[in-house]
Formats: C-alpha cells, structure tokens, sequence
C-alpha cells in the first residue's frame, strides 16, 4: 500500500490515489480480480475520485449512485441493475475499511448510503420450445459437431443446462478433468474456490463428445473467452426472439432468457418429480453437490418450477 507520512494523512491522499494503491495491491490477489480492477478503473473517472480521502463524505458517494442508477445498462434494456450499485458499493466499502484500519480515515464514507434493492430473483428458465428455437438461431442441429463459434456457444448453453455448470466452469473444461461420465473440476475454475465433481448424464456426455471432436486442446471450449461467449450468446438469444419483452412504457413484462439461467433450468428439472417415480429425480444434497451451492438458500433461488405444473401437481394430489 502507500507509504503515508504524516503530511500525507492530513488530507492530501485522494480517493483516487488510495483506490489506485488498493487496486494493485489488494483486488489483483482476488478471485474476481478482473471486474474489481475493472470496476475501480471506471470509479477513476468520476468525479469523487478527485476528492481529498479525508474530506468524502457518504452524501458525495450517494450522489454518485443517485446518478449511477439512472445511467443505460450496457449489458440489458434499461437503466442500471441495482445489483450492479450494489456491487460497486462492495467493493468501494472494502477499499475505505482498509483505510480505516490504516489510520487514514477514521470512518468509511460508504456507511449511510442508500441503495435501492436488488431485484427479485429471476424466474426465467429455458423451455423445450426456447432450446429449439436457440438451435435454430446457432445454425446448430445439436446432433453433428459445432462447426464455428456461434454453434460452440450454443453447445456449452446445452452442456450448462444439462450438468448446472457455470460458463466459466465449461469454458475451462479441459480433457484431463474427465473421467468417463464425470468432469473433475479443480478448485481454481469454481466460483466457491472448492473442487467439485460433476456428474454427467447420458446427453451431457453425447455434447461433450461432440465438442471433443473439435480437436482443441487443452481446453475443449478453448475457441471461446468469455466475452466472445457472451457477445455470441446475446446474438443467439436476440435471432431466437427470446430477449426481454416490453409493455408500451418500457416496462419489462418477460424476463429475457441469460446464459446463466441453464443452471436454473437443470436445478428445475433435477429438483422436479420424475414422472415415472413422482419422486425429485436428485435429492436437495445432491443436486447442491452437482452445483456446487454450500447454501442451500441460495440453491432455493434456482428452482424455478412454473405456476401452471405446480398447479398439475396439485390437481394430480386431488385426483389420487
């Protein structure tokens, strides 16, 4: 960190200078290094940056969110997801706590201010009728191997809704971690930084060998980063017809399908009965063991049953 004389800590450090030492001192050892760095890279450019540390106070940070919160989603329709606020919000808190605890400040500036809430959690999962739709957007039959990037991305969309992976979890998959209908995954690649085996069913395993075919080594999904995955998903999902659906004041009336909800839509299957047994087709441990979710609360989140099977059900109860 920055080596403070006396001088210094009387109000001579900006916001700035300090988010800069904290950046490359304390945010690159992180596991999400990368949007930290990114994120305090853009608190650079605003105004507050150039204040006096020992002179900010939580009014000129709630300013700055007040406008934040108005300003275009550069990912959705719309403005700025509260969650996003609220992220930002993390990471500068944790940049003033450790000024705080350096003697720099005596109090965190972030203590006192305001955030709207994050939005419910999302409902949307992909239907048999969306994954076919999505398939024709990719110029992809699902049967044959990928032929470009486009059809890649459409696969580990199909290999994430089959197995609940994350993106970043498929991206990474290389031919060392499987082992026959199981994909080893070290703890470096998941996001809760604990290895987790993942098991693989029958059509899991069939998309798996298809993108095997591909030849790329180390990594099966080599071909694609993170960002081309993204930008290429958007485009599928956008010629699929399947983005956000809104009324006549902008108002989203249907949730857009995300690349992340394939983890809800297989955590709703695994979780929904069978229809041959009537019984969860995987236990809440293990479905919270194939996800890799230590919070059994935040797994609650990916069950996304829909209203009208939930009604099925209880019709079905009444008829037995």
């Amino acid at each position: 960190m920055l080596t403070l004389t006396p001088e210094q800590r009387s109000n001579k450090v900006t916001v700035a200078d300090w988010l800069i030492s904290y950046r490359d001192s304390e945010s690159r050892k992180k596991r999400g290094a990368k949007q930290e760095v990114l994120r305090i890279n853009r608190f650079l450019q605003r105004p507050f940056a150039a204040l006096k540390i020992g002179q900010i106070t939580y009014k000129d940070l709630q300013k700055y969110f007040d406008e934040r919160l108005k300003e275009p989603s550069q990912k959705y329709i719309g403005t700025l997801a509260p969650a996003t606020a609220h992220k930002e919000i993390q990471t500068l808190s944790a940049a003033f706590n450790l000024a705080v605890k350096s003697g720099l400040i005596s109090k965190n500036p972030c203590i006192g201010v305001v955030l709207s809430k994050p939005a419910e959690h999302r409902e949307r999962t992909a239907s048999d009728e969306d994954i076919e739709a999505l398939l024709v957007a990719s110029g992809w039959d699902g049967k044959s191997v990928p032929l470009d990037k486009l059809q890649l991305t459409m696969a580990a969309f199909l290999l994430a809704c089959k197995t609940g992976m994350r993106s970043g979890e498929i991206l990474r998959i290389e031919e060392a971690w499987i082992d026959g209908a199981v994909i080893h995954l070290p703890h470096e690649v998941t996001k809760t930084d604990s290895r987790r085996d993942v098991a693989l069913s029958s059509e899991a395993l069939r998309i798996i060998n298809l993108v095997r075919e591909l030849g790329d080594k180390p990594k099966l999904f080599g071909a694609l980063s993170d960002a081309t995955r993204d930008a290429l998903w958007r485009k599928i999902r956008d010629r699929a017809g399947l983005g956000p659906e809104l009324d006549s004041a902008g108002r989203v009336i249907r949730e857009g399908l995300n690349f992340h909800d394939s983890r809800a839509t297989f955590a709703t299957w695994a979780a929904s009965p069978d229809p041959k047994t009537g019984a969860p087709r995987l236990d809440l441990l293990s479905l919270a063991r194939q996800t890799g979710h230590k919070n059994l609360k935040m797994l609650q989140r990916y069950y996304r049953p829909k209203s009208e099977d939930i009604a099925k059900r209880l019709d079905s109860m009444v008829e037995g």
